[in-house]
């Protein structure tokens, strides 16, 4: 009863859970020594290997899926890291928005400013209007005060110079003088101050033709810049759906692989499932390797039997009925035996087949998981792509933000320059004030203008002194803003500098987890190894104990083995006959099983071609009839695009005439005044006009485009119509099989063979030794066949000097010891 459970909830439950953790891993590979110790105590050492291989193939698939998972992890950051980037590069983006409306806004100032100075001039240059013509009407003043000086002075020469009043006339005319020579140099100092005024005038209107040739440079290029903005912003925009197209592709390759690793676990459990049933089939082959081996020997102790009954004939012709019917009894047993192994030969034949479907089966996997790392490997590329667009546009970006920097310090150097400038016009228009003051107060108050001379050239001290404090401070800020441009490039060197340092770190740190993975793997490989050492070792150390032992067995066994050297020639001499017969047996074997391979692999690619071929020959056929069908409807296909094209090339034809006579706008160049409802339907036909040909331009693309498609369609069709079928694909797959089966064959039989060589190695070794060994009791023989020589030589002396002593003659006196004579009685 617990058995039968026990096989009920196997085939029930599910040999691997779905959600297994590195725990249920680990107990598995702790389960596997025990599994390869078991297989080979059966003797089953390929099934051993093959589970060693197999556990060798799912740490290295281990080792991968951690990669890949390290892999994918480091790709998610590298986006979140990208997502930073462009969040970073959207707020820069707004700053240099921001930056431009500021610097729209201070160009909008400059120029309010530039017409407000525009304004001022024009007051200044009507003010100097004024004054000159107030110079004039002095200049009038003062020749007919000349004059009347003249006049009066020819009076005075006239009239006696004894008056009162000639003195006192004179005395006037000396002080009238004096005032006249003051006037006169104060009208040569007003002169020159009016030409310096003059020339700075004419500076100041180079100096705003400058500027403003300056601020319409600085417009365009501001509106470059804008462009510029544009274009790149249109860049992160494509770069930003690239990113979501790309994080889309990727969700999909995680998904689908997901699905192809579910996939393959499913196909792992069927492998699983099916190596199992391989291990029972194998196990069934054994059986029945077994049964045949028996069988062969019972045939072959059969046909000894045989033999021998056939040498008792003829001396024993009373069980010739009986030997008979034991004969007919074996030749029974025989076809029967001839029977099962035909079906054991079946059996064999349709599990080779289900093993061959596994093998397909893991191979398309294979194909599979390929395909998915080429797809990640393509992934990997497109990302890198990605990554220098995004580079580069950081560096582009980079440039123009130091441009728009560079254009603001500009900016800011230009508005001082202007303020300077607007300092000088009001310190001009104020000495054109007091220039006012002092021409109004000639007439009136001479000691005045002395004071308000002085107090000018006072103001004038002052403002150049302050003009070259200005000119001081313009140098000193120009020298800060130098030095803080150096730091800045300077910072900038640094930043590159730590850029780089950053990603040699990056890469070294990547180097380093690769070789931290490749020391693991090496690391288990070498825990791998050393336990298989250990477990050599403990062999060896049995090893070495049994070899002690026969060692001692072997001891013992030479004494026996004396005895038997008489029969162990005789056994080797036969020995000797029946390995040289095997080899001429494998010779003659190996040399037939090559030519039936050729002739094997001749007819197999003689086949494949006709295959080829006639499957090629049907695509054709397939083709051709295809077309015919088609023919009909291409014909009406054509007609009607054919007329389409008649109707278009008249509407071209149209346009074209039109194009070539256009309307003569200029006639109606009166029409912006007098009937703008005209001129804007006029506008709006040519617009259309150019709507119209553009239309056609682009449609004239798609039908090219489509054109080129349906060329593609129909190029693929083709050559999908050549392509081999699945039938040529499970043919092909049925040669592999019965190929791999073949040389599973050959490598058996090459196993087989040696074997036999080492069979036969061994049997030379044992005849070395043997022949050692009997050399050695062959010369231990001599010796003892030369002592017992030896021996008998002492003995025949032994025996003669006894035979001298005891046949000594009568006369002889016996004596005894000391001399004394041996007297006779009486």
């Amino acid at each position: 009863m617990s058995a039968g459970s026990r096989a009920s909830g196997s085939d029930d439950e599910p040999l691997v859970p779905e959600d297994f953790d590195d725990d249920f891993y680990t107990n598995l590979m702790d389960k596997v020594p025990e599994i390869t110790k078991a297989l080979r105590q059966k003797d089953t050492h390929d099934n051993a290997d093959n589970v060693q291989r197999m556990v060798i193939c799912s740490n290295r698939y281990k080792s991968d899926w951690h990669m890949e998972q390290l892999h994918g992890q480091e790709l998610d950051e590298e986006i979140k890291r990208l997502k930073d980037r462009l969040e970073h590069v959207n707020k820069l983006s707004r700053m240099d928005q921001a930056t431009i409306a500021e610097l729209r806004t201070v160009i909008e100032s400059a120029w309010m400013q530039k017409d407000a100075a525009q304004s001022r001039e024009q007051a200044a240059q009507d003010e100097m209007l004024k004054m000159r013509e107030k110079v004039d009407s002095l200049e009038q003043m003062v020749e007919h005060l000349s004059d009347k000086r003249s006049g009066l002075q020819r009076k005075c020469m006239a009239e006696p110079e004894t008056s009162n009043e000639s003195y006192n006339n004179r005395k006037r005319l000396d002080t009238l003088e004096k005032e006249l020579a003051q006037t006169r140099s104060e009208e040569a100092k007003a002169n020159e101050k009016i030409q310096q005024i003059k020339v700075h005038n004419a500076q100041l209107t180079k100096m705003k033709v400058r500027q403003n040739l300056q601020i319409l440079s600085l417009k365009t290029n501001l509106d470059h810049l804008q462009t510029q903005h544009n274009t790149v912003s249109n860049k992160l925009a494509k770069t930003v759906v690239e990113l979501e197209y790309t994080t889309q592709d990727r969700d999909e390759d995680k998904r689908a692989l997901a699905q192809r690793i579910s996939l393959l676990k499913i196909r792992e459990d069927e492998i699983i499932k099916l190596k199992r049933e391989n291990a029972k089939l194998l196990k069934t082959e054994e059986n029945t390797t077994r049964k045949f081996v028996t069988l062969n020997d019972a045939r072959v102790k059969a046909e000894e039997e045989n033999v021998r009954l056939k040498n008792q004939l003829n001396t024993q012709d009373k069980e010739l009925e009986s030997m008979r019917r034991i004969v007919h009894q074996f030749e029974k047993n025989n076809e029967h035996l001839t029977k099962e192994r035909d079906s054991l030969r079946s059996d064999l034949y349709a599990e080779h087949q289900t093993a061959e479907q596994t093998d397909e089966q893991f191979q398309e996997s294979q194909h599979e998981i390929k395909s998915l790392k080429e797809t990640l490997h393509a992934m990997e590329v497109r990302q890198k792509k990605l990554q220098d667009d995004y580079t580069k546009l950081k560096k582009e970006q980079t440039k123009k933000v130091d441009e728009i920097q560079h254009l603001v310090d500009k900016i800011d150097a230009l508005q001082n320059e202007i303020q300077l400038k607007e300092n000088y016009e009001i310190e001009l228009k104020r000495t054109i004030s007091d220039l006012e003051q002092k021409a109004s107060n000639l007439q009136r108050q001479h000691d005045t203008l002395l004071n308000e001379k002085s107090s000018f050239a006072r103001n004038l001290q002052a403002s150049d002194d302050k003009h070259c404090k200005l000119e001081k401070q313009i140098v000193k800020l120009q020298e800060i803003i130098e030095n803080y441009k150096n730091k800045v490039t300077l910072r900038d060197a640094d930043i590159g500098r730590l850029q780089l340092q950053i990603d040699k770190l990056e890469k070294e740190r990547r180097l380093l987890k690769s070789e931290v993975r490749y020391a693991q793997l090496g690391h288990q490989h070498t825990r791998c190894e050393l336990q298989e050492r250990k477990k050599e070792c403990d062999k060896y150390s049995k090893s070495l104990q049994e070899d002690n032992q026969k060692l001692s067995q072997f001891k013992r066994e030479v004494e026996h083995l004396r005895d038997e050297k008489n029969t162990v020639s005789a056994t080797l001499t036969k020995c000797n006959e029946e390995s040289v017969q095997l080899k001429d047996q494998l010779q003659t074997l190996q040399i037939a099983y090559d030519q039936s391979e050729k002739h094997y692999a001749q007819c197999q690619e003689d086949i494949r071609l006709m295959r080829v071929e006639i499957k090629n020959l049907r695509t054709e056929r397939n083709v051709l009839r295809k077309d015919r069908e088609n023919s009909a409807d291409l014909r009406q296909e054509l007609l009607q695009m054919h007329r389409l094209l008649n109707q278009e090339r008249i509407k071209a034809r149209a346009m074209q005439e039109e194009m070539m006579t256009p309307m003569n706008v200029h006639r109606w160049r009166s029409l912006k005044g007098r009937d703008p409802e005209k001129m804007d339907l006029i506008f709006k036909i040519q617009a259309l006009r150019k709507q119209i040909l553009q239309q056609n331009v682009s449609a004239l693309q798609q039908e090219q485009a489509l054109e080129e498609s349906q060329r593609l369609y129909e190029a693929l069709k083709e050559f999908m119509l050549k392509l081999p079928s699945h039938k040529v694909r499970a043919e092909l797959n049925n040669v592999r099989a019965t190929l791999s089966s073949k040389e599973r064959k050959l490598k058996a039989l090459m196993a087989e063979l040696h074997v036999k060589d080492l069979d036969e190695k061994n049997n030379t070794q044992k005849l070395d030794e043997l022949k050692l060994r009997l050399t050695d009791a062959k010369s231990q023989l001599n010796q003892e066949r030369r002592q017992k020589q030896k021996l008998l030589e002492e003995h025949q002396l032994l025996v003669q000097m006894q035979a001298q002593c005891f046949s000594a003659p009568p006369t002889m006196q016996r004596t005894l010891g000391a001399g004394f004579k041996l007297i006779s009685g009486v």
